[in-house]
């Protein structure tokens, strides 16, 4: 049931489909996975159990081309065509998989597992030929590993295609780390941090032109930090810092224009125009995510604020977002055989009287004169209550309904590792770890 996780429902990740002219989309909400095929004015729902998770856990996700939705599991992989029929990878059987990402041409995918005790790894599927009813990808567990590191990003370099950059830290320790691998991920180097801050490292974007550029997001106790290396992690300097969590980071696809994004309107959303060497604020609405596909320009935001929305588009560059949707947009589960349409079907009345309380109020796709006059530009929204189930809340600001389970500044170090090393609760980077 969505509630039963007790979380404020939101949108928190967004991923396009390649080759789909960014209209077949993917959102991962804290209640499931949605999918949209109208460039995200409505949506059909993946609920949690069908997939193959419950609880907090937040999945990582991936599309590739062929239209294949990849999703990481605490105790392994998934994939679905049609958000039905759903088939477990039997080679990462019983595996943590932390994140995800594909290719360039959005045929291969890399996952990374990580759970204390064991050894963390990267592998790689790639495309399986002549046999198109079956698997879609070959796996493969790349290297022999690596120890006592906690991963939590992954990231492939679009010019080099074997050049596999990965982000963790120690377990039981926050102190982040790059790592950087020219053989796919058998062998590693780097992992030097002489930063000030502790906090995890989240790779935010690889330069499509020069791939020893990476940017990296640093979530710590004062706020956050965006930081580029020329050199694959030798050196890493700072191109921008705010007071608030950074959820949102996007890039355009020459990699000539980089967004990045706050949860709090105050700190608002920051854009460069030259490759990502400085940065400029550009508008002021909190971002939960941020995704850049073409000329688009979209974000995850909170719907349950005066004029919110789940879904925003911005067409002036960052400037300001309009609602595409919101969770009343969401038309019902995905259509599954079956007398009674499958689990997601027996579910969704309660799910969506969880998730749109007043099922009559207009859509985010069809404003009210009251929420178009209040555009997401406009600054700070009136605050939210707290939900009772909900107690932790940004840093470096007031309330604003967005609730801090997934961020890093709210939480002393101590909560980090002890939950870190607490299996099968939320990690409370997990959607912080995705935000593109």
């Amino acid at each position: 049931m969505a509630g039963a996780n007790g979380r404020f429902p939101k949108a928190q990740a967004l991923v396009t489909r390649p080759g789909s002219d960014g209209r077949e989309l993917y959102m991962r909400a804290t209640f499931g996975v949605m999918r949209s095929t109208d460039g995200g004015a409505s949506w059909r729902w993946m609920c949690e159990p069908s997939l193959g998770y419950d609880g907090t856990w937040d999945p990582a996700i991936a599309v590739t081309r062929d239209g294949v939705l990849w999703v990481g599991l605490p105790d392994g992989l998934a994939y679905t065509r049609d958000g039905c029929d759903v088939t477990r990878v039997p080679e990462l059987a019983g595996e943590t998989v932390k994140d995800l990402t594909t290719d360039p041409a959005g045929q291969r995918v890399w996952a990374i597992t990580s759970a204390e005790g064991r050894r963390s790894f990267v592998w790689s599927g790639t495309p399986v030929k002549g046999d198109a009813g079956g698997a879609p990808l070959r796996w493969e567990r790349q290297g022999a590993g690596l120890e006592d590191m906690h991963l939590m990003t992954v990231e492939v370099a679009p010019s080099r295609p074997a050049r596999v950059y990965v982000t963790g830290q120690p377990f039981g320790t926050v102190r982040g780390r790059l790592l950087a691998s020219d053989d796919g991920g058998r062998t590693w180097t780097g992992g030097v941090n002489t930063l000030a801050d502790d906090g995890p490292l989240f790779i935010a974007a690889i330069d499509p032109k020069r791939p020893d550029r990476v940017f990296v997001r640093h979530l710590h106790l004062a706020g956050s930090d965006l930081l580029v290396t020329p050199d694959r992690g030798k050196t890493l300097s700072h191109v921008l810092r705010i007071k608030s969590s950074m959820l949102g980071f996007a890039k355009s696809a020459d990699g000539a224009t980089y967004w990045a994004g706050s949860g709090l309107p105050e700190d608002g959303v920051y854009r460069s125009d030259d490759r990502g060497e400085h940065f400029a604020p550009v508008g002021h609405t909190g971002v939960l995510c941020l995704h850049a596909d073409g000329p688009r320009l979209f974000n995850c935001a909170n719907p349950f604020t005066l004029g919110g929305y789940a879904l925003g588009l911005s067409e002036d560059r960052g400037v300001t977002f309009k609602p595409v949707s919101g969770f009343a947009d969401i038309a019902g589960p995905v259509a599954c055989a079956g007398p009674d349409g499958g689990t997601c079907a027996r579910t969704w009345p309660e799910t969506r009287a969880f998730i749109v309380p007043d099922a009559g109020a207009p859509s985010a796709s069809t404003p009210s004169a009251s929420s178009s006059a209040t555009p997401s530009d406009a600054g700070p929204p009136a605050p939210s209550a707290p939900s009772s189930r909900c107690g932790c809340w940004v840093v470096g600001g007031p309330n604003r309904g967005v609730d801090l389970g997934v961020l890093i500044g709210g939480l002393s170090l101590a909560a980090l590792r002890a939950r870190r090393r607490t299996r099968g609760r939320r990690d409370p980077a997990a959607s912080a770890r995705r935000c593109e």
